[in-house]
């Protein structure tokens, strides 16, 4: 691999940043101590830096955490580090960090995004892991968008010492709640993307397992929504009078069943699942209250609405089955993209400038579902390009398995590859 932007001195770093986020993950709406360390990085780098209300709009935010988790991971923060100014300012899962830079020439605005949460998964302590090892009991970055931040701040330094190559407006959006694509939304609506002529965002280890390969995906994004279904019921006593009861817990439990059976549609691949059933309050009372966490999923946006009204039939028959209530609360949701052709031949010359180490494709598919669709389609709705990068990297394990880990040299192809983009 060729680098012309990156130096060893910026490896080292980029690697012992992504080592800082490893070992204190925090989960989508409460990455505190995360967005405090990316917007200091920026601001040392030259950018205008947006955080809080002036970086998200708060009610577009989905699937915020209760009250009590916000305020715990507020104080868990505070505690690590972050200033109590700063926490007044991104409190309440105000997390996105937007920062701007704008250059000598006239030119367009580009767009880069970072995705910053963690998942609820509890580490596997490993030889290679050892010394970044998640400090968070049940939280660790089992995805990767700990090297993401890492490769998007080596960027902003790369781009800072490169002021004076630099055509246009670069903004770069550091993200908060990709995992069940519930933050992208809040960045649309902030209006991050009003002006904007291009998009890049990208992602490790999806897909491609080579270091140096870099895909554009072509599709395969699926539109999903994430929804909590709540069945209301009437408690009662067991044994003394089941029959003043409403049973929820039954309502959920066939509801969960039935769902399974949901007819595929012709018209593209669909997925359901129902992830997380709870209910109840004790073993002698009838359970007057369950809930579920369900997705559903779709090759368009068309199959995963079929889905999500079938879903939907399903859970008010087995909430009427029983004589109970459901009610439905959304808490994420995103679409399909795909990336602009109009991006695919300056991609190719960002890549093959890298040397012979660096593959570059066109035809990758995603197979899964990832916010960042949101932002690529409001794009493209607006008459703007996008573009999505898979970049190749060894994994020790899948994405979301405690023992997740990736080859932290990724990060310089990375950092690499968005710099020849903009800057050559």
């Amino acid at each position: 691999m060729q680098y012309t932007y990156v130096t060893e001195d910026l490896k080292k770093k980029m690697k012992n940043l992504r080592r800082e986020f490893h070992r204190y993950p925090e989960t989508a709406w409460t990455e505190y101590r995360t967005a405090w360390r990316a917007a200091g990085e920026l601001e040392k780098n030259g950018f205008q830096v947006y955080t809080g209300n002036a970086a998200c709009c708060s009610d577009a935010r989905m699937g915020l955490p209760s009250a009590a988790y916000l305020e715990a991971c507020e104080q868990r923060a505070l505690s690590e580090g972050v200033p109590k100014l700063i926490m007044e300012r991104i409190g309440s899962g105000r997390t996105a960090v937007a920062g701007i830079l704008k250059g000598k020439f006239p030119g367009p605005v580009r767009v880069l995004r970072f995705d910053m949460d963690a998942l609820p998964v509890e580490e596997a302590e490993t030889e290679k892991n050892r010394d970044y090892l998640s400090r968070h009991a049940g939280i660790m970055h089992a995805c990767g968008h700990d090297g993401h931040m890492a490769a998007g701040l080596g960027l902003a330094e790369i781009l800072e010492k490169n002021r004076d190559k630099i055509r246009g407006e670069i903004r770069l959006l550091f993200q908060p709640a990709e995992e069940g694509c519930r933050g992208a939304r809040s960045l649309t609506e902030k209006g991050w993307l009003e002006g904007a002529d291009e998009l890049y965002c990208g992602h490790i280890g999806m897909g491609e397992k080579r270091l140096g390969n870099i895909t554009a995906c072509s599709g395969g994004f699926l539109a999903t929504t994430k929804l909590d279904i709540l069945f209301h019921g009437k408690p009662s006593h067991a044994a003394k009078a089941p029959e003043q009861g409403r049973n929820a817990l039954l309502a959920a439990a066939v509801c969960t069943v039935n769902a399974y059976a949901i007819s595929r549609s012709g018209r593209g691949e669909g997925r359901i699942n129902i992830g997380r059933f709870s209910g109840g309050s004790g073993r002698n009372i009838i359970a007057g209250e369950a809930r579920l966490e369900a997705e559903t999923r779709g090759e368009t946006s068309e199959v995963n609405q079929y889905m999500k009204d079938s879903l939907e039939r399903v859970a008010r028959a087995s909430a009427a089955m029983y004589g109970t209530a459901c009610e439905f609360l959304e808490q994420g949701e995103s679409r399909t993209a795909a990336s602009s052709p109009a991006l695919a031949e300056k991609c190719r010359r960002a890549a093959e400038s890298m040397g012979p180490g660096c593959v570059y494709r066109t035809t990758g598919v995603f197979g899964a579902s990832e916010d960042a669709a949101e932002l690529m389609g409001r794009l493209q709705e607006q008459g703007g390009e996008a573009a999505y990068f898979l970049f190749g990297t060894p994994l020790s394990a899948e994405h979301h398995q405690p023992e997740f880990d990736f080859d932290e040299e990724v990060l310089a192809v990375m950092a690499e590859f968005y710099s020849r983009i903009l800057l050559d």
